[in-house]
Parts: C-alpha cells; structure tokens; sequence
C-alpha cells in the first residue's frame, strides 16, 4: 500500500474543510449557461485565492503531528477507508484549525486517554462498516 496517498487524502480533508468557500467561490465563477466553456482568465483571482488557501492549509503545525499519525495510521489499518477513521481526522481538523483549544483538550486528559491507540479492523470487522 501507498502511504503518501493515504497522506494526501488526509490533508485534502482538512484543506477542503478549511478552503470550502474558495472552492465555492472558484466553481460559481466558471458556471456557464453555455456548452463552450469560460476563457480561465476571467478566473484568475478566484484561483489565485483558492491556491493560496490549499497552500495554507498544508502546513501542519508541530502540535498536530500526533493526530496526524493516528489518523494515518486508522486509514492504513483499515485498507485506505476513511470512514472507519472519522473520530481521528476530526480530532485532526480540530487541532489544525484551533491548537490552543487542542492544547487545553490535551491538557485535561487523562493517561488513560493519553495512550497509544489501538486499531483492529480486522477481528471487528462488522463494527467498522461505513453503512452502520
């Protein structure tokens, strides 16, 4: 398994949470009503914006590294299905997008939920479906 891809599907989940408006923005601009397509240029700056947001948002700050890791940990163990991951990419999105709130969540752990992560998708196979 690649997990570079895995890497890129992790981040795209946060970057799309983050850039959703650009995206927006940037579609609703090149809507026609015509078959023949818009000259790009008229786009140029809604592009530009949504390119400098996705490059934003793929800067990971130091503190999300963790999260990071077991989130891409959660997609590898369980064959690349993100759904089975959807409490750790959130955890994820959460710590990017505030690190002081994740600071204080971290803070007020306990050891227990301080602990390594397990992942066993294989003997609970039935628990981890993406249609339950």
């Amino acid at each position: 398994m690649n997990t570079k891809s895995f890497e890129v599907l992790i981040h795209s989940q946060y970057a799309f949470h983050k850039c959703r408006s650009e995206v927006h923005n940037y579609e609703d601009c090149r809507q026609t009503t015509q078959p023949i397509p818009k000259d790009p240029r008229q786009c140029r700056d809604k592009a530009r914006e949504l390119v400098g947001c996705y490059k934003e948002a793929e800067r990971m700050h130091p503190l999300c590294l963790a999260p990071f890791n077991d989130v891409r940990e959660c997609v590898f163990k369980s064959d690349g299905n993100i759904f089975n991951c959807k409490k750790e990419a959130q955890q994820f999105v959460d710590c990017q997008m505030d690190q002081e709130k994740y600071q204080d969540f971290l803070s007020l752990s306990t050891d227990k939920q301080k602990e390594a992560l397990q992942f066993d998708f294989f003997n609970y196979r039935g628990h981890f479906d993406k249609y339950s």
